[in-house]
C-alpha cells in the first residue's frame, strides 16, 4: 500500500526543485543567462557572480558589457572569453571613488582571459570634463586586502585611476596576499597602470604597463604603502615592460613605512623600461623622522634590467646604508641620445606618445645615468649598493671619459654622505665600444664629487642647553650692539625665528606669506617655545594681504623660538621688535633669495664651515667674507653640495675662525635659474639676519 503521505512530500520537493534555477547548482554559468542587456549589462553579471557558482563565463556578445560598478566575492573564478569588452557605462562613476571592479576582503579570486585575452576599459577623456569632478581613483580593478588572487591575460585600459589599484580594506588594515598580475596590458591609464599600497607576495610576470598620462604620478607602476602599518614584502616582477609613461616606468615611494616592522623585499628580474617622460626606475626609501626610518629588514634584488631612453635614468633618494641592502647585478642604461642614435622600434607603438623626444629634455637639466640622493632630512649615511655588470650607454659624441654618467648629491642637513656602495661602471658607446671603467670606490667619489669628501663639521645645537647659557647670552649681547638693516630672507614651506627678550619685554614678528605658482596659501601655523619647554600656539592665518602679527608674551629673559609652517609658499619676515634673528639649522630652504647675511662667530669657536646645495637646473652663487670683510670663499653656480671649511693647519686641525660678524652673500648664477637652494652654517649658531 502506498504512503499518501510520502507519496505528497515526493511530489512537493520535486516541485521546488523545478523552481530552483538550474545553475545554482551548477558549477559554471554563462553571465548572459542572467539577462544580457547590451544597454546597461551591470545586473545580470552581477546577479551571475552573486549566484554562488564557483566559474562565471562573461560571454562574448555582438556589443561589449555596458557595466556600472561590479563587487566580486571569493572563490569564484571570472572567465572573460576572448574578445570580451568590459565597458563604463557613459554617464556613470560620478562619485571620487567609484571603480569598474572591486573586490573587498575576499580570497581565491580568478579574473581570466582566455585565448588572445579580453579587455576592461573605461571612459577616462570623460572624467576630465564636467559634470566630473578631477579624481584620481576611477580604477579599473581594486584589491582590497584580498588574498589568493589570479589576474590573468586581459587589457586594461583608459581608467579615471589606476589600472590595477592593491590596497587595504577601509575596516581591515591587512595588506594584499599572494597575488599574481600576469600577462596584463595596462594600457592609456590616468594615473598608474598599477598601484600597491600593501602587499605580502606579490608577482608580476609577463606584462606590459604603457602610455600612462592623466594624473600624477603616471607612472607604469608605483608602490606607495601610505601608512607605516603597510608593507611592501616579498615582490617579484619578472619580464614586465613598462614604457613610454609621462611619469617614472618603475618606482617605489617608502617614506611612511619608516616605523614599520614589516620586511621591505622585491626582486626585479628581466625587465625593460623603456622610454618614460621620468625616472627609468625611482627607489625613494626613508623620510628620516627617526631612527627606525630606514632600518627596514629584507633584500632588495635587481637582475637584468634594462633602461632605455628614460629620461631620468636610475635615481636612488634616501636609502640609508643600514637598511634593505641593494644588489644589481645585470643593468644596461641608454640615455636618450644613445636611445635615438641606435634607433630601436620594439618600445614603440605607432600613434603612442613618445614622452622622452629629444626635444623634450635637456641634459643639462635631466640626469640620464645613475643618481644617489641624500634629502635633507636624512640622518644616516645613504648606500648600500652594489652594481655587477653594469653599463651605461651614450651617443659618441656626447661621451667624455673623466665625467662618468654617475652622480652623487648630499642635500642633507647633517652631511650624512655615502658608504657601502661598490663596483664598477663601465660606460660604451652605442656601436657596443668601451670607453671607460669607473670603480665604485671612496677615492673615486672623492677625485669626482669634492664637496660629498669635504671636512665634516660639527653643527652647533641650539638647544635649551645652549640658549639658557652663557654662550647664549653672548650671542644676544653681540647682536644688542650691531645696527644692521635685515635682508629679507625667503623662506619655503616652514621658518624658525630666534627672539631674544628681557625680563618683561614683549617681542612682535611681523610675517608675510608669498603664494607659488598655483599652489594657494595655506594658513600660517605659529607657535612660539621658551627656554623651560612651554609653548604658546597662536590662531592660524593666511598672511598674503597683509603681514600676519605675532605678538610674544611677556617672560623671564632669554631666547624664545618661533614657528611657523605655511605650506607650498614662501615667507619673509617683513619687520620686527627686539633681537629677531632667522635660523638656518639644521638648515635653510630658501625660494629665490639674494642678498647679504650676516652671523655671529664667537671667540671659543674652533671651526666653522659653510654648505651650499643646488640643483643642476636651480643654482646659486655664494659668497663668504670674515669679519675684516676679506672674501674667503666663493662657491660658483652652486649645481649640488659645495662646501667651505676653515683649512687645517701643519698639525693637521682647523685653523680657528675669526670671531666677530661673518657675512654671506647670495647671487643669481651666470648659468641656469635661481630659485631654490638650502645653506646651512656649522661650527658657530646658525643664525641669521
Amino acid at each position: 500500500m502506498i504512503n499518501r503521505d510520502f507519496f505528497w512530500m515526493t511530489a512537493i520537493f520535486a516541485t521546488l526543485c523545478a523552481a530552483i534555477p538550474a545553475w545554482s547548482a551548477e558549477e559554471s554559468v554563462a553571465a548572459s543567462r542572467f539577462g544580457y542587456d547590451p544597454q546597461d549589462a551591470t545586473e545580470a553579471l552581477q546577479s551571475a557572480i552573486d549566484s554562488g557558482a564557483k566559474r562565471v563565463v562573461v560571454d562574448r556578445q555582438d556589443s561589449p558589457w555596458i557595466l556600472r560598478t561590479i563587487r566580486l566575492r571569493g572563490d569564484l573564478e571570472l572567465v572573460l572569453e576572448e574578445g570580451v569588452e568590459l565597458l563604463a557605462k557613459k554617464g556613470e562613476f560620478r562619485a571620487l571613488g567609484d571603480v569598474l571592479f572591486v573586490a573587498r576582503n575576499v580570497e581565491n579570486l580568478t579574473i581570466r582571459g582566455e585565448g588572445k585575452g579580453a579587455t576592461l576599459r573605461m571612459r577616462k577623456t570623460d572624467y576630465w570634463q564636467e559634470p566630473y569632478q578631477k579624481s584620481e581613483w576611477r580604477h579599473g580593478l581594486s584589491l582590497l586586502s584580498c588574498e589568493n588572487v589570479l589576474v590573468e591575460n586581459i587589457q586594461i585600459a583608459e581608467t579615471g585611476g589606476d589600472g590595477i589599484y592593491l590596497g587595504v580594506s577601509s575596516s581591515d588594515a591587512r595588506p594584499c596576499k599572494n597575488v599574481t598580475i600576469r600577462n596584463v596590458d595596462c594600457k592609456g591609464n590616468n594615473r598608474q597602470g598599477i598601484s600597491v599600497i600593501s602587499v605580502d607576495g606579490l608577482t608580476i610576470e609577463d606584462c606590459v604597463l604603457r602610455e600612462t598620462f592623466g594624473t600624477a604620478p603616471e607612472a607604469g607602476i608605483d608602490f606607495e604603502p601610505n601608512r607605516s602599518l603597510e608593507q611592501i614584502t616579498n615582490v617579484v616582477m619578472r619580464r614586465v615592460k613598462s614604457m613610454n609613461n609621462a611619469g617614472d616606468g618603475i618606482v617605489f615611494y617608502l617614506p611612511n613605512l619608516s616605523e614599520s616592522t614589516h620586511e621591505l623585499s622585491f626582486t626585479i628580474e628581466d625587465c625593460v623600461c623603456a622610454r618614460n617622460r621620468g625616472r627609468g626606475l625611482g627607489l625613494t626609501v626613508a623620510n628620516g623622522k627617526n631612527e627606525k626610518a630606514c632600518a627596514l629588514d629584507g633584500a632588495l634584488k635587481i637582475r637584468n634590467l634594462e633602461l632605455l631612453g628614460n629620461r631620468l635614468g636610475l635615481e636612488i633618494r634616501s636609502k640609508w646604508s643600514d637598511g634593505a641592502f641593494l644588489s644589481i647585478d645585470g643593468l644596461t642604461l641608454a640615455t636618450p641620445d644613445a636611445d635615438r642614435e641606435m634607433g630601436r622600434k620594439e618600445y614603440s607603438e605607432e600613434g603612442a606618445p613618445l614622452w622622452n623626444d629629444i626635444d623634450s629634455w635637456t641634459r643639462e637639466k635631466d640626469y640620464p645615468g645613475i643618481t644617489f640622493i641624500a634629502v635633507g632630512s636624512d640622518v644616516a649615511a645613504n648606500g648600500g649598493v652594489k652594481f655587477e655588470r653594469a653599463q651605461i650607454i651614450d651617443a659618441r659624441d656626447k661621451i667624455n671619459p673623466d665625467v662618468p654618467l654617475f652622480k652623487l648629491r648630499d642635500a642633507s642637513a647633517d652631511g650624512v654622505g655615502f658608504r657601502d656602495i661598490t663596483g664598477t661602471l663601465e660606460t660604451r658607446a652605442t656601436d657596443g665600444k668601451l670607453v671607460s671603467t669607473t670603480p665604485l670606490t671612496p677615492e673615486t667619489f672623492a677625485r669626482l664629487f669634492p664637496g660629498e669628501a669635504a671636512r665634516y663639521v660639527k653643527p652647533v645645537a641650539l638647544d635649551a642647553t645652549f640658549l639658557t647659557s652663557s654662550k647664549g647670552e653672548e650671542l644676544a649681547q653681540a647682536w644688542r650692539d650691531r645696527a644692521v638693516a635685515a635682508t629679507p630672507l625667503r623662506l619655503r614651506g616652514s621658518a624658525r625665528y630666534y627672539v631674544w627678550l628681557d625680563e618683561g619685554e614683549e617681542g612682535t614678528l611681523y610675517l608675510r606669506q608669498h603664494t607659488i605658482g598655483d599652489y594657494p596659501p595655506q594658513p600660517v601655523e605659529v607657535s612660539s617655545t621658551e627656554s623651560d619647554g612651554s609653548r604658546v600656539e597662536f590662531e592660524p592665518k593666511i598672511a598674503v594681504d597683509s603681514a600676519l602679527e605675532v605678538k610674544l608674551p611677556k617672560g623671564g629673559k632669554g631666547w624664545r623660538v618661533v614657528d611657523a609652517e605655511f605650506g607650498p609658499s614662501f615667507i619673509t619676515l617683513e619687520k620686527s621688535e627686539g633681537i629677531v634673528l632667522t635660523s638656518a639649522a639644521p638648515k635653510a630652504d630658501v625660494f629665490g633669495s639674494t642678498g647679504t647675511f650676516e652671523f655671529y662667530v664667537a671667540e671659543a669657536s674652533e671651526d666653522l664651515s659653510l654648505r651650499v646645495v643646488g640643483s643642476v637646473a636651480e643654482r646659486v652663487t655664494a659668497r663668504l667674507f670674515d669679519p675684516d670683510g676679506e672674501e674667503v670663499a666663493s662657491l660658483n653656480d652652486v649645481d649640488s653640495l659645495a662646501v667651505w671649511a676653515s683649512p687645517l693647519d701643519a698639525e693637521g686641525k682647523p685653523v680657528k675662525p675669526k670671531s666677530g660678524f661673518w657675512r654671506v652673500s647670495f647671487e643669481k648664477p651666470t648659468e641656469g635659474t635661481l630659485e631654490d637652494y638650502i645653506f646651512s652654517i656649522r661650527g658657530a649658531p646658525a643664525l641669521v639676519k
